[in-house]
């Protein structure tokens, strides 16, 4: 059963053939390979399963992009790490593992996150280190870093916000917008990765409002994802929640407000939504509008040191009533035989 999944999900990564007029995009949500701190809990097959099933269908797309939470890091914590306490918990991933994200097609991953900074400056500078090591781009809260990607003549930028004040910010957004708005100028499609949301029961609904956890203003996930693309932007997808969210369609430019988990070893929750694994796919054209996608339905299980397929597709499906429940009038339109989704026609000049 599990082979026969497998092949449906090919046939689907081929039904999105690359040509000079598009850009195919493969995005999941939060990967945390496992973690050595406080108590060693890293997989004992040293990772080298992690991303077994998933990694032909990752490889498939021109853009690969995901959500690094945590630090690739074999140092101590020092004075500027996060502080312990409660709600609060540190992931420290050896080095060496670095090499799994890139053997399975990574290219782009976010850093702008709540464990970004889990061991200080030393931490992130790791992790960067390791990345360029492997080849793999990234972005965090510094303007200066932009993933910079020329597919078949189309120019794409990758830019990361999160929810803290400063720079590339969903809370203080000004010099994000602005940022997109000249990024749009030097690239012909601006995407942006975003982390974002509140956690906990009721996480996986989005609201047109800021959103508050544990004190902390973690934007209004709407109105950041629409002014974006009205700066310019042509993809927004989201992480943060640890749940899938709903996808919609505005000025024919897809958001993502949640992608969820996708690869979080222990140390993290995985069950029920939390261990809903969609990996989406996104074909765009030159102009950054959507024109077709995919989910792919993946699950997380202790049983496992990997994310695996799920026979039940149940990211496809819950995927589909969040859109439609939340966005009733942008929502794409779902094909659950085959997985994939299209703009409606009736969301021609909706906006």
């Amino acid at each position: 059963m599990l082979l026969r999944i497998f092949v449906l999900l090919l046939l689907s990564s081929s039904a999105f053939a690359n040509s000079a007029r598009t850009v195919t995009i493969a995005a999941v949500g939060d990967i945390m390979m496992g973690t050595n701190y406080p108590q060693d809990v890293l997989p004992a097959d040293g990772g080298i399963n992690l991303f077994k099933y998933t990694k032909e269908y990752i490889q498939a797309a021109d853009l690969r992009l995901g959500n690094l939470e945590g630090v690739l890091f074999d140092g101590e914590k020092s004075y500027d790490s996060k502080a312990d306490g409660t709600n609060r918990y540190l992931f420290r991933t050896p080095t060496a593992w670095g090499r799994w994200l890139a053997d399975a097609g990574f290219n782009f991953l976010s850093l702008a996150n709540n464990h970004s900074r889990d061991f200080g400056t030393d931490g992130i500078a790791s992790t960067k280190d390791i990345l360029r090591r492997h080849r793999i781009q990234y972005a965090a809260k510094d303007p200066q870093e932009i993933g910079d990607f020329n597919i078949r003549g189309i120019r794409i930028a990758v830019i990361a916000v999160d929810y803290y004040a400063g720079a590339r910010s969903i809370t203080t957004p000004s010099s994000t917008y602005k940022e997109i708005r000249e990024l749009r100028k030097k690239f012909d499609i601006v995407i942006v990765s975003a982390h974002a949301g509140a956690e906990g029961k009721g996480a996986d609904r989005t609201t047109d409002k800021d959103e508050v956890y544990l004190g902390e203003n973690r934007g209004n996930a709407v109105k950041f994802a629409r002014t974006a693309i009205e700066m310019g932007a042509s993809f927004i997808v989201m992480h943060g929640p640890h749940v899938p969210r709903g996808l919609e369609i505005y000025n024919n430019k897809l958001i993502v407000y949640s992608l969820g988990n996708f690869l979080t070893s222990r140390g993290m929750n995985v069950q029920g939504l939390a261990g809903i694994a969609p990996l989406l796919r996104a074909q765009l054209n030159e102009k950054g509008d959507f024109v077709s996608g995919h989910i792919g339905s993946f699950r997380q299980t202790r049983e496992y040191t990997s994310t695996i397929f799920d026979q039940g597709q149940k990211a496809l499906h819950i995927i589909r009533e969040l859109s439609e429940k939340d966005f009733p009038l942008s929502s794409p339109r779902f094909d659950l035989r085959s997985g994939k989704f299209y703009p409606r026609i009736d969301q021609q000049n909706l906006f």
